[in-house]
């Protein structure tokens, strides 16, 4: 589990240089997991604040209770599987942009609408299209997520200019979810902030889900640890919803 915890960081800034033809930097013993990772993508020291920022994310997206690609690392668990096939099981849910996608959405989203100026027109022509603000809703929580106060605090410093535009972005975004919907708990999510730190450190936003499953390995090791500590095969029942019996097939001619 520690190992795996230390070398998906290292694939990551690996595949992040060859995908630029950059020679690859080998990690520093010296240096932290947040440092580390730094160094090994851009082949300098990082600053003690981008440090900071960087593992303050890492410890607060580092477990989440059983959210889908846990729960895919525990079912893959439960069949007495290895480690590396349920971090791969694992990975292969976060991967959904319903999961670990979502903050590279909402990344494009403040990209796109640009400066606090635009934030209103835009985003009541997005509702106008029934589109979804990318960093709002929560499948668990009903109110503002902690872990995003956390990332909007510091945000501030880690990136002053996209703050602006993210602080009147979900102050409309916010507004118009409550008048559209007030009977729904319409909060900011971890995502919507942690796309401005993560900007703000200086990763790319297409390795936003690289560095989610950096953090979340820490998690699902623990879960997997745990669930094969007490080896019992996940088989949840299913409901059929399906012709109820006595419902009469349709003619071959007919299908």
């Amino acid at each position: 589990a520690v190992a795996l915890t230390a070398v998906i960081p290292t694939i990551v800034a690996a595949s992040h240089r060859r995908a630029r033809s950059i020679e690859l930097i080998e990690p520093r013993a010296e240096l932290g997991h947040a440092a580390n990772l730094l160094w090994m993508m851009e082949g300098k020291d990082a600053s003690p604040d981008r440090v900071h920022w960087l593992d303050t994310y890492l410890v607060l997206l580092a477990d989440h209770g059983l959210n889908a690609s846990t729960f895919t690392a525990r079912v893959i668990a439960s069949t007495g599987s290895d480690l590396t096939s349920c971090l791969v099981g694992a990975i292969g849910a976060l991967k959904g942009p319903a999961h670990g996608g979502a903050t590279h959405a909402a990344a494009t989203m403040l990209e796109k609408i640009g400066t606090p100026e635009n934030a209103e027109a835009w985003l009541q022509d997005a509702h106008a299209r029934h589109a979804r603000f990318a960093g709002f809703g929560h499948r668990v929580y009903r109110t503002y997520d902690p872990r995003a106060k956390i990332l909007k605090e510091m945000a501030k410093t880690a990136a002053p200019k996209l703050y602006k535009t993210a602080e009147k972005t979900e102050e409309v975004a916010l507004r118009i979810l409550h008048e559209a919907h007030p009977e729904r708990p319409n909060a900011t999510n971890v995502d919507f902030w942690a796309a401005v730190v993560l900007t703000g450190v200086g990763i790319p936003k297409e390795l936003f889900t690289c560095i989610f499953a950096t953090s979340r390995v820490a998690g699902w090791t623990a879960h997997v640890l745990e669930s094969l500590a007490d080896l019992r095969i996940m088989r949840p029942a299913s409901v059929w919803k399906g012709p109820q019996p006595g419902t009469k097939p349709l003619p071959l001619a007919s299908r």
